[in-house]
């Protein structure tokens, strides 16, 4: 079978691997879509590596030995995360935390490959009314920015400013709008804010056009946001995002950021602001987020672009450039 490998530089391969069998709890999926997430672009792509990349993705059940729960044909939402199964915190549902977690794409080869060997468990049925292209959101791009912005504590008229129109940013303005939130877009891209209008955001702002916090402080009255939900790993807009909070206000951080520096003072403890940390999101949240996906169809137009797996080389391109904004591959196209 086929299955794509990063060399390093941004470059990429195509090789040929063993078939993987199903035994026991691991079943073999055939991948019908993948989708590229700004973590394969800024942690996996600059360099080479063994693993298969891809944690997003949808398929059909292929092959299975003693699977309980899965048969051959049945579609599926891959969960990336794969666990131990009986320690406390994947008895409380809170398998993120698990001490022996690992993720595909990641530890364990991933979605960027034509058939894929995954335990049972880390499988989710894909309803017949739900498309392709939603449920591999549900797998990522929906599923952080859904577990981040409740951690928000949104009340309807709220502001909340959303820093970054990317995936992640689209679709967490989108729940923060179903929430009642009157939403702030803040990108550096002009064609994205503009796209971000169709997902939630009432106001799009461009820090190049000036002063967001100036801007934000107008439309708010003085007061500022209620909270932010920072989907980006620019430093610079997390401290943007902390300036244009109100009193006590929210930042819930999601995006891959390794170094900040700012005023801890001057900057949280003057207005007694609270950052919350936000990762990928629970499975015991999979059902919640099959119901949004079922009650809002279009959010599958997030997914803009879809290339087969020889051409993967140019759908990271069309990713890192921001040319469009879901940009998924189809392994066995």
């Amino acid at each position: 079978m086929k299955a794509l490998l990063f060399t390093g530089n941004g470059n990429m391969k195509i090789v040929e691997r063993e078939m993987p069998r199903a035994k026991g709890n691991i079943v073999v999926v055939k991948m019908l879509l993948s989708g590229i997430c700004g973590t394969d672009i800024e942690l996996l792509l600059p360099k080479a590596g063994e693993i298969v990349p891809g944690h997003e993705g949808v398929g059909v059940v292929y092959e299975t030995d003693q699977a309980k729960r899965f048969k051959a044909g049945d579609r599926v939402i891959i969960n990336c995360h794969v666990t131990c199964r009986h320690c406390e915190h994947c008895a409380a549902g809170d398998e993120i935390f698990c001490p022996e977690l690992k993720a595909i794409g990641f530890e364990l080869p991933g979605t960027n490959e034509e058939y894929l060997a995954i335990p049972e468990e880390s499988l989710r049925p894909l309803p017949d009314d739900i498309s392709e292209e939603a449920g591999v959101l549900i797998g990522d791009a929906l599923g952080t920015p859904y577990h981040a912005v409740k951690k928000a504590e949104i009340v309807p008229g709220d502001y909340v400013g959303v820093w970054g129109a990317g995936p992640l940013g689209m679709m967490a303005m989108f729940v923060a709008g179903k929430l009642g939130a009157n939403v702030v877009a803040v990108d550096v891209n002009s064609l994205r804010l503009e796209q971000a209008k169709q997902y939630g955001a009432i106001y799009a702002l461009n820090p190049a056009d000036g002063d967001v916090n100036a801007r934000i402080r107008e439309m708010t009255a003085g007061a500022g946001l209620k909270s932010a939900i920072q989907c980006t790993p620019s430093g610079k807009a997390v401290v943007t995002a902390l300036q244009c909070l109100g009193l006590r206000g929210i930042l819930v951080q999601v995006g891959v950021c390794t170094h900040v520096e700012f005023d801890l003072y001057g900057l949280l403890n003057e207005r007694e602001l609270s950052i919350r940390a936000s990762r990928n999101f629970n499975a015991n949240e999979l059902a919640e987020l099959i119901e949004l996906a079922r009650a809002n169809p279009d959010i599958q137009k997030l997914v803009t672009h879809t290339f087969p797996l020889d051409r993967a080389q140019e759908a990271f391109q069309c990713a890192k450039e921001g040319r469009g904004l879901k940009v998924t591959i189809r392994p066995n196209a």
